[in-house]
């Protein structure tokens, strides 16, 4: 009788950390259009044109001014709906920049071969 009343306890609690983990899921999907709307950034024709003459990047910065920036990529990779991965080919080290689904640039990294 008390390893049924153990198992009991056991379900119930499994039970509610399911749901906990479900109302967790469920907050952060219905957070992710605003956590997606964020990513694209607005910068002024100055910082724009400075990066540009530059040859920079910025996290936030529209995949035209990617191009204007750097051309066009050597490579895109569709990773998801939405996100794509250009890649630059450079003798140095390829540049890996992830564009968002709005866009714009969420990141980029340097691979080595």
């Amino acid at each position: 009788m008390h390893s049924l009343k153990l198992y009991a306890v056991a379900v119930a609690v499994a039970v509610a950390v399911a749901v906990a983990v479900a109302v967790a899921v469920a907050f952060v999907l219905a957070c992710m259009p605003t956590l997606v709307a964020a990513e694209c950034r607005s910068f002024t024709s100055s910082e724009l044109r400075q990066a540009i003459i530059q040859k920079t990047i910025r996290v936030g910065m529209k995949a035209a001014d990617v191009k204007r920036s750097w051309g066009e990529p050597t490579r895109v990779r569709r990773a998801h709906p939405g996100d794509d991965e250009w890649e630059y080919w450079h003798p140095a080290g390829d540049q890996i920049v992830s564009i968002g689904p709005d866009g714009c640039v969420t990141g980029w990294r340097t691979a080595r071969d």
